[in-house]
């Protein structure tokens, strides 16, 4: 099990960011987002993750993030997971939260209303938040060694969108509240095209030649949780020897997210050996 502090860490962003921002976006791996913010999420999980049978108040100490153990954190990250894959129903989970703190039960619109809604077809098309961290649900699970000649109708298919205004991007990022260096990191992914891959290397031998010094590992840490995917390309940048590098808290090939990195990436038009090393030099014309 992850350290106590990675599990805080990942619980946070998950409730904090992940959900809101899939909330806001109307990804489709729910029909219907019935919460938007951070403190709604937290109550709808911790009340079926940990209260099951009660309020999560009656479990533990506020705040939750200080009280829970590594494996009440774990359970709680797990349906959050759920929530954001689809597999678990917001709205369900929403409304029996309710019932444990003895509130009456919102009145929704209908699934075939929304279903019939004329923007939902619009919304499965669309970009989704979701999509590039968490694997979908009809995503293959046998892994399959790449191919370099592999035809493209053999590659699951990915949203991606082409025209990204990073203009727009680098605006977010110097306007939020996040550190001065994961400000950095993040603006210089903007960079990086499409199609194109850079690493944690070049980035820190940048970063230190232009700014201060640095290393692989903090630019790594920096970009761990990135807010603004997947506008901001934290996808594209690959361990030094051109293997798959991390990829939201795991590494390498076994890693859990690892089938859906190659998979952005080669949608984008980068294409990797037979030993899973991706071809060609990385990016490093960073200004």
């Amino acid at each position: 099990m992850a350290a106590l502090e990675e599990l805080q860490e990942r619980w946070r962003y998950l409730h904090q960011e992940y959900l809101p921002a899939m909330a806001a976006a109307k990804d489709p791996a729910q029909k219907q987002w019935t919460v938007h913010l951070d403190h709604c999420f937290a109550r709808i999980v911790l009340d079926n993750a940990i209260g099951v049978d009660t309020a999560w108040t009656e479990k533990i100490k506020s705040p939750a993030i200080k009280n829970m153990t590594a494996t009440q954190l774990q359970t709680a990250i797990d349906l959050a997971e759920k929530l954001a894959t689809g597999e678990a129903n917001l709205l369900e989970l929403d409304q029996k939260s309710l019932q444990l703190r003895g509130k009456k039960e919102k009145k929704r619109k209908s699934d075939d209303t929304t279903s019939t809604s004329p923007n939902s077809k619009k919304l499965k098309k669309s970009m989704t938040v979701s999509s590039y961290f968490l694997p979908s649900p009809n995503s293959p699970s046998a892994k399959k060694e790449d191919k370099d000649d592999a035809p493209d109708d053999s590659m699951p298919k990915l949203p991606v969108k082409t025209d990204v205004d990073m203009s727009i991007q680098l605006k977010r990022i110097e306007e939020s509240s996040i550190t001065a260096f994961r400000k950095q990191t993040l603006s210089m992914l903007c960079q990086i095209p499409r199609g194109r891959y850079s690493t944690y290397g070049a980035m820190a031998d940048w970063i230190s030649k232009n700014s201060h010094k640095t290393c692989a590992r903090a630019v790594g840490n920096a970009m761990r949780n990135n807010p603004f995917a997947p506008e901001v390309p934290c996808h594209r940048i690959l361990a030094g020897d051109g293997s798959l590098g991390g990829f939201k808290g795991s590494w390498g090939e076994d890693g859990k997210y690892a089938k859906l990195k190659h998979d952005l990436l080669r949608e984008e038009g980068s294409r990797f050996d037979s030993k899973g090393k991706v071809r060609g030099s990385p990016f490093r014309d960073f200004s």
